[in-house]
């Protein structure tokens, strides 16, 4: 019998976003979607999905963890239903994973990276984060993730600013540019007051600094009005400001209040010599650590929100809110693998082999955590990933609830 596709849903779901760029260019994300989801009539599919943040590649620990992934990925092709012929392809196309990172020059730049393999088709796309690093194979290209970086987006307006200019730049999924910076036209060159030797000492001084702090004040208006009207020409997600250490943060009173909801943090550089590559580095940097405070906080909140029951915590009952569209954050454990089944009437996830009544016989899949991502991102639930003393917090898998799920 053939095997339907766990994510048919989500790529019928998924072809409206890869088409509308909102009025944007397409990002590197969006046309990679439009491809994949083209492949129709495709016998399989393998989607890998890479971490490569600083921790990932210290000692290039990733490339140890990723061949362990693709060998259990090579072992279940034998169960999965493909004739001899598809099983040798498959196991080729792991391999060619493997060899393609390898090479450092591959991953320059990118703290992820997915590549997709089929029959015809080596995809590799660049991202600026990846949830969790995993490898499907299936009859259609797991693209959850590609989708929900394409809807909610990560295009961010950096502004770097010291007291006579000022440079903005457009950080997008997979580049940035540039834009049209500022120089204040009227600044005094900075330096010690220098009083003349026939006046008395330290007359002009207060005159003097106090001129020097009204062009700054003058000066970060200017680049505050600039901000605000590049990010309603190019609708911007969010907002980062930078600056020479303690005035990192001087723009921030001078912004709109529209756009201080959006400040995402602040970085600390010097912006007549940083370069794009090093704000875009920085401002990603920025945004894993929100995600972090961020994944933090949800722990915490379904540790309060446990005894109420309006939080999951633990794989099974996690699993069948999950099933129940309860979820609205998902809090997955990235090193656990738990291998389970999918019942094949009702699609809900599980770590039993007991056929439940009315939903059919249960199918082997090599990890429902990986599965519960894409069927959270499906459903549009935020999913936020844990490591370390924050995963053993929750069990391996928690939810925070929409609704209090049934029994």
């Amino acid at each position: 019998m053939p095997i339907v596709s766990r994510y048919s849903s989500e790529v019928r779901g998924a072809r409206g976003t890869a088409s509308r760029a909102g009025g944007r260019a397409m990002s590197e994300v969006q046309r990679a979607l439009q491809e994949l989801l083209s492949l129709d009539g495709r016998p399989w599919v393998v989607s890998c999905y890479q971490k490569l943040e600083p921790a990932d590649r210290q000692a290039e620990k990733f490339r140890i963890k990723l061949k362990n992934r693709l060998r259990r990925a090579g072992e279940r092709v034998a169960v999965l239903g493909h004739g001899r012929a598809e099983r040798e392809e498959i196991l080729a196309a792991l391999e060619r994973i493997e060899h393609f990172f390898q090479f450092p020059s591959n991953l320059e730049g990118a703290r992820g990276v997915a590549v997709f393999a089929a029959p015809g088709l080596f995809r590799v796309v660049r991202l600026p984060l990846v949830l969790r690093s995993r490898v499907v194979i299936d009859r259609s290209p797991v693209v959850g993730e590609l989708v929900a970086l394409a809807e909610t987006g990560t295009r961010l307006l950096a502004v770097v600013a010291d007291r006579t200019s000022a440079r903005l730049f457009d950080v997008g999924l997979d580049a940035v540019e540039e834009l049209e910076g500022l120089v204040a036209p009227d600044a005094t060159r900075a330096g010690k007051f220098h009083a003349n030797r026939k006046s008395v000492p330290g007359v002009g001084e207060y005159r003097f600094h106090n001129r020097i702090r009204e062009e700054k004040q003058r000066h970060l208006a200017r680049v505050a009005e600039a901000a605000l009207r590049a990010f309603r020409v190019r609708a911007f997600d969010g907002v980062v400001v930078g600056g020479i250490g303690v005035d990192a943060s001087a723009l921030l009173p001078h912004l709109d209040a529209s756009l201080r909801d959006k400040v995402v943090g602040v970085l600390k550089l010097a912006p007549k010599k940083a370069t794009p590559a090093e704000i875009r580095e920085q401002a990603l940097q920025l945004l894993a650590e929100v995600s972090d405070v961020q994944a933090a906080e949800a722990v915490a909140e379904a540790e309060a929100l446990l005894p109420s029951g309006w939080a999951t915590s633990g794989i099974e009952p996690t699993l069948r809110a999950l099933h129940q569209g309860a979820v609205r954050v998902l809090i997955v454990d990235h090193d656990a693998t738990v291998p389970g089944y999918r019942l094949s009437q009702s699609g809900r996830l599980t770590t039993s082999p007991v056929a439940s009544r009315g939903e059919g016989e249960p199918v082997a899949v090599a990890d429902v955590l990986d599965d519960a991502i894409e069927e959270a991102l499906r459903q549009r639930a935020r999913v936020l990933v844990v490591r370390g003393a924050m995963a053993r917090r929750i069990e391996r898998l928690a939810g925070l609830l929409r609704f209090r799920a049934g029994r």
